[in-house]
């Protein structure tokens, strides 16, 4: 479930996982029969839902680049601790792209986009 990158990470490749991680998070709040999983996931699209829409406004803002067509693939339901580790491990990658390239507010909403996974890993306990 972790974010595969063949080439080199851009804001296309941000662009990419950010909205494909909200359509699987989305599509396992839809699917999962166990209810707690349900509220922990529906909080969690709720939660990233808003960052997705002001990280790509303020990477567009940083880089000058428009997002090009989203190549997302087959979107599949995922239990919540694996989605936890997808979307901890790839705002981990954009924290770094966005250190790299300055963008400091980048950063700051990769650790809060970090800190959704990291509540729903919490809550998938139970």
């Amino acid at each position: 479930m972790e974010l595969k990158v063949s080439s080199p990470y851009s804001e296309q490749t941000a662009f990419t996982f950010l909205h494909r991680i909200l359509l699987q998070v989305k599509l396992s709040h839809y699917v999962t029969r166990k209810f707690p999983a349900h509220e922990a996931l529906g909080r969690t699209y709720e939660g990233i839902e808003g960052i997705l829409d002001t990280i790509t406004e303020q990477l567009i803002g940083y880089s000058g680049n428009d997002p090009a067509s989203l190549v997302i693939g087959t979107v599949t339901s995922s239990e919540p601790a694996a989605l936890a580790d997808a979307i901890m491990a790839g705002a981990l990658k954009l924290e770094e792209y966005a250190s790299g390239k300055k963008y400091c507010n980048i950063e700051n909403l990769a650790q809060e986009l970090s800190g959704h996974g990291a509540t729903l890993k919490y809550l998938s306990r139970f």
